[in-house]
């Protein structure tokens, strides 16, 4: 029986739930460091293109790091690489706690931690990526990826409201500490997994990856399209202080903003796998959610209201959700096992640089034309994005690799 007394049959695999309620607390924690950082930084600044920027400096170790990342990922164990790096994070989030309750605060403190976690997070991403797989049967792999991707987002959905009221209530100290001590519980689920056996490890050259990535059409289509995506939807959320600093509002509000679109995802996670089970196919599926985010980037756009762009929000988060989850599971349904790494590595890749280039320069656009006309022309390029996709589908991207093999 799949489900019984409405629990997810994958969460009945002792590791896995381990690892995703782990997975759900940290990413709880970084959410409440998120908004403390981000309302610091535009307080201290008064600038939109700085909040911009602080989403560069965590995600621009990401370029170099990712596919070395991915690179580790089919060399070393799995789990060793994610209890390090997360107790690295662990460690950067301590220091700004400390200095927060020093009162020694200071933009360039904020953005030295925050570059320190960012590389951590670029090259342990694709290990944790890669142990969903091998936690949970072939047969619940896009179930297990959506429920991961859903705890992130029930993480989205809490964590910025407490962070936001925290920040106003206690100050950025809390903040940060709250996610140092949130990175603990996924390296402690972490230590207690079993080892996953991971095959044997073969020591093939990184441009081979390269070559496939670039070969195969539905390889090429998923990262091009998810790159393409965060571009222009990554800034949503990277340059929420603004939005909310735009409406009149505080920490609270700017909480509310970005636990509206956690609150979209799980609405989306929900629905994905409701229309999955139904037959939905991944090709034209995620053409479909781009074009939902574009009109959803709309409205976020054109509020002039805090209410209507929290409806804007939840829509947002449903979309993000659907082509978060669905290039994922494409990517390691259809990826050769011993590329799966350096195929996810490229999938972070895909997902990160995008979005740190995105808000730098969306967050300087909306310095000079302001915030609403800055997210209009990221949603127009989403619009015709989806719209050449849908027109344009690439059917390999409902393929399963292993169901070929063997069968």
């Amino acid at each position: 029986m799949p489900y019984g007394i409405g629990i997810p049959a994958v969460l009945r695999v002792r590791a896995f739930r381990n690892v995703w309620i782990g997975s759900v607390l940290s990413n709880g924690g970084t959410w409440f460091q998120a908004v403390a950082a981000g309302w610091l930084v535009l307080r201290m600044t008064g600038s939109a293109t700085m909040v911009g920027l602080l989403a560069l400096a965590y995600r621009a170790p990401a370029v170099v790091l990712s596919t070395w990342g991915g690179k580790l990922a089919d060399r070393h164990d799995w789990r060793i690489i994610g209890i390090t790096t997360f107790a690295i994070e662990a460690v950067g989030a301590l220091g700004l706690a400390v200095l927060g309750f020093a009162g020694h605060l200071s933009v360039a403190a904020i953005f030295v931690a925050v570059t320190v976690m960012g590389a951590a997070f670029a090259v342990g991403l694709p290990s944790v990526l890669a142990l969903v797989p091998a936690l949970v049967p072939t047969s619940r792999l896009q179930e297990g990826i959506a429920l991961n991707a859903a705890g992130i987002n029930v993480a989205r959905a809490v964590g910025p409201m407490l962070g936001g009221v925290l920040l106003a209530v206690a100050g950025a100290g809390w903040c940060f500490l709250v996610n140092a001590v949130s990175f603990l519980a996924l390296v402690a689920a972490l230590v207690a997994a079993p080892h996953v056996p991971q095959g044997p490890k073969v020591p093939e050259r990184l441009r081979i990856a390269f070559r496939y990535a670039a070969s195969d059409p539905a390889a090429r289509r998923l990262l091009v399209g998810m790159a393409v995506f965060m571009v222009f939807a990554g800034p949503i959320q990277e340059l929420a202080p603004v939005v909310a600093r735009r409406l009149g509002g505080g920490p609270v509000a700017l909480g509310a903003i970005l636990s509206a679109m956690g609150a979209g995802a799980l609405i989306g996670a929900w629905l994905l796998q409701v229309l999955s089970r139904r037959g939905l196919p991944r090709h034209m599926a995620i053409p479909t959610a781009t074009l939902g985010f574009g009109a959803a980037l709309v409205v976020v756009a054109a509020s002039p209201v805090l209410w209507l762009t929290i409806l804007g929000m939840v829509l947002a988060g449903a979309l993000w959700i659907w082509i978060l989850t669905l290039t994922n599971t494409a990517i390691q349904l259809s990826s050769p096992s011993e590329l799966l790494g350096r195929m996810l590595g490229f999938y972070q890749l895909s997902v990160i640089v995008p979005i740190a280039v995105g808000s730098v320069a969306f967050g300087a656009v909306a310095g000079v034309v302001g915030i609403g006309w800055s997210l209009a022309i990221g949603a127009v390029a989403l619009l015709g994005w989806g719209l050449w996709s849908i027109t344009h589908p690439v059917a390999g991207i409902d393929r399963d690799i292993r169901t070929i093999r063997s069968g």
